[in-house]
């Protein structure tokens, strides 16, 4: 081997050394949740109201099935870019499955906003029956950074029996306040307080019958 050949080598050896130790990095995996601590905006000027009623008489609820759309059904965040294309975002993703996360807030929101107790996630408990079941089909749960996020929803209220007496379908925006994802997963919490705050004026409506 020639001396040139001899020093050459080395260089290639520590070269492929380089590359192939940055090619085991990647980039860190930031997670997200929910969470009910996002108070839904009220419109101006409307009245402030009470979230339970001093003599509403309280009831037993149970929130569920709740039903999520497949493009959801992953670890990571979505994000849609206008017209047809969406993109997933591998290492921003939400630290438990989405649809169980949504469950468990939209049940903390309307312990909030309604007096009812005990309040259960579907499928219930054996040997618990709730007076009102609310259940709901999502369409639409995605956004994107320093834009908009969308909840899309139909939702019902049935009693004990099974009876329907309520059934609606909600549309909600939010603005994303920032850039990041964190801004992202905070706005879809405030369409969940919103979602929330809707089904609890329905049941208001359910008492003045």
């Amino acid at each position: 081997m020639t001396a040139p050949h001899r020093i050459a080598l080395p260089l290639l050896l520590l070269l492929a050394a380089a590359l192939l130790a940055g090619c085991g990095k990647s980039a860190p995996t930031h997670f997200y949740s929910l969470n009910s601590g996002q108070a839904a905006p009220t419109q101006e000027g409307a009245p402030a109201q009470e979230a339970k009623p001093a003599k509403a008489p309280c009831f037993s609820l149970g929130v569920g099935p709740v039903d999520f759309p497949a493009y959801l059904d992953r670890a990571q965040m979505v994000v849609r870019q206008g017209g047809n294309q969406m993109q997933v975002a591998d290492f921003e993703q939400w630290v438990e499955p989405l649809q169980e996360n949504f469950k468990r807030v939209l049940l903390e929101n309307l312990e909030g906003s309604l007096c009812a107790s005990p309040l259960v996630l579907h499928p219930w408990p054996v040997g618990v029956r709730p007076d009102y079941q609310v259940a709901l089909q999502v369409l639409r749960f995605d956004g994107a950074p320093a834009h908009t996020a969308v909840l899309r929803a139909s939702w019902s209220i049935l009693d004990s029996q099974g009876e329907l007496l309520v059934w609606k379908s909600s549309t909600l925006q939010e603005s994303v306040a920032g850039p990041g994802y964190d801004a992202l997963a905070a706005a879809q919490s405030r369409l969940v307080a919103r979602l929330s705050q809707e089904i609890a004026q329905a049941f208001g409506g359910l008492k003045k019958k």
